[in-house]
């Protein structure tokens, strides 16, 4: 699924086009979802990587949309993180309580819980305005979004696509006063199981750090509901 910075936008003058239909629109942040969350259920190992500091997860997606991280590296072992729609915990090793947590609970850099268990662009923004253009020579789509919930903090995002592939290129999230929050770079999709999906991430933060996220060994199907329990709930 943990996104603007210090560069300059890299992409955009509008080509002269009709105006694209809003069906196209939800239709293209549809299928930019599917790079990221390919399968209604299904893991994935999250590796996160900032300078020589690394952490790896285990992603388990549930039915509906709940997520589970699942510490893989010596310091993460033990702990987890569930997300429930907008509610989030901590669970960590030697607590019987898990201890409820904001989205925006950093577990590495840049990289928050919220960003890194579940972003999806068509549930939680709308798009205010859709236009063609370019993206490093590429000609791309240019969405511009306004978050649906309060919880949300970047509340609007700029996120350009690829026209011919429907890939993800870049998202710039700003906060409510303009001021960017995160610049994202997605690289360019490979197919697993016969789908396309998001293998690598860059995380950027106005003042410079970066942090990346690598997927890997997916595997689509069934997760046990249970992973998906809330201690002592």
């Amino acid at each position: 699924m943990r996104s603007p910075a210090v560069c300059l936008l890299l992409c955009a003058l509008p080509l002269a086009a009709a105006a694209p239909l809003p069906a196209q629109g939800e239709a293209i942040l549809a299928r930019v979802d599917r790079m990221r969350h390919p399968w209604p259920t299904f893991t994935v190992e999250l590796t996160l990587a900032s300078g020589s500091s690394i952490q790896r997860w285990r992603v388990s997606v549930g039915e509906g949309g709940d997520v589970r991280l699942d510490g893989l590296s010596p310091a993460e072992r033990g702990r987890a993180v569930l997300q429930k729609g907008d509610d989030l915990w901590l669970l960590l090793p030697g607590t019987k309580r898990p201890i409820r947590v904001t989205p925006q609970q950093r577990l590495m850099g840049p990289a928050s819980a919220g960003d890194v268990a579940r972003t999806r662009f068509a549930a939680d923004y709308r798009i205010a305005r859709m236009e063609a253009g370019s993206f490093e020579g590429r000609p791309c789509w240019r969405l511009d979004l306004v978050a649906l919930r309060p919880i949300l903090s970047a509340r609007t995002v700029r996120l350009w696509v690829d026209q011919a592939s429907g890939a993800p290129l870049q998202g710039d999230f700003l906060l409510a006063s303009g001021k960017p929050e995160r610049i994202v770079r997605f690289e360019p999709p490979v197919r697993v199981e016969g789908r396309p999906v998001v293998p690598r991430m860059e995380i950027q933060e106005p003042n410079g750090a970066t942090l990346t996220l690598s997927f890997a060994h997916w595997h689509p199907g069934r997760v046990d509901p249970a992973l998906f329990a809330v201690p002592g709930s």
